[in-house]
């Protein structure tokens, strides 16, 4: 059974109080990174478009490059928050480049191709996250004939952290041994997962590589860290088919 799935989902949107970008599950620098990534004539050219494939509507006189302030929901839940995580608006994500000296005037519309894209992989990530830790189980009745629905465990994000340049021992054994591309980023989540109501809730480390295939788009490696005798558990019983 796979953990790694690429179904498509897309967080609802809406229209929230400004609050901190640090609400997003994917810090500054990483978020430039996915620009980087998903500009127009870069390897995700294909999937996300460019400036040019987005044309404003004739005789509104609306401004083709006003970036929207609007932010998308995420599915994700926040550890001790209350709500779920928030995505930065295009605005947000745009000022983020400007911070950082890589925003050009062409590139404000870009963040309507990629925002898009970078909200759905994280709802893809989150989904993962969820098949590894067992959102739903079912198991056999006491008869041994029907099968009963198990409570799915509480998950939630605690804290996230993004580094491109990291690169995890499986993506260099895929690169350098394998010659296989090495992931445009790298993220490490931290979820906290708690079995039933009132329960003690567990700490899980989850490492994710992001991968760009021509045909694929965005191909996600998500699985549990082996710096716990869990993930280890859990990785072993996933190379066994369990």
């Amino acid at each position: 059974m796979s953990h790694t799935s690429d179904d498509t989902s897309t967080a609802t949107a809406a229209a929230t109080p400004p609050g901190d970008i640090s609400q997003c599950p994917v810090d500054e620098a990483t978020r430039l990174a996915w620009l980087e990534t998903h500009r127009p004539g870069g390897s995700a050219g294909d999937i996300t478009g460019g400036a040019s494939d987005i044309t404003p509507d004739a005789g509104t006189g609306a401004d083709p490059s006003a970036l929207s302030s609007a932010r998308a929901v995420s599915s994700i839940p926040r550890t001790a928050a209350g709500g779920n995580w928030v995505y930065p608006s295009e605005q947000q994500f745009y000022d983020a480049m400007q911070r950082k000296g890589m925003a050009g005037a062409g590139e404000r519309m870009d963040m309507r191709a990629v925002i898009p894209i970078h909200n759905d992989v994280n709802e893809r990530v989150w989904r993962s996250i969820e098949r590894w830790e067992g959102a739903e189980t079912s198991v056999p009745a006491k008869e041994g004939t029907a099968t009963e629905t198990r409570a799915a465990p509480s998950l939630s994000l605690t804290s996230f952290q993004g580094d491109s340049k990291k690169v995890t021992p499986r993506a260099w054994i895929r690169h350098y041994l394998l010659r296989m591309d090495l992931p445009f980023d790298r993220h490490d989540w931290v979820v906290e997962r708690r079995a039933a109501a009132g329960a003690v809730p567990r700490r899980i480390d989850y490492v994710i590589d992001f991968y760009m295939d021509k045909t694929r788009g965005v191909y996600l490696d998500v699985r549990p860290k082996l710096n716990t005798l869990e993930g280890c558990k859990r990785r072993l019983l996933h190379f066994l088919g369990l």
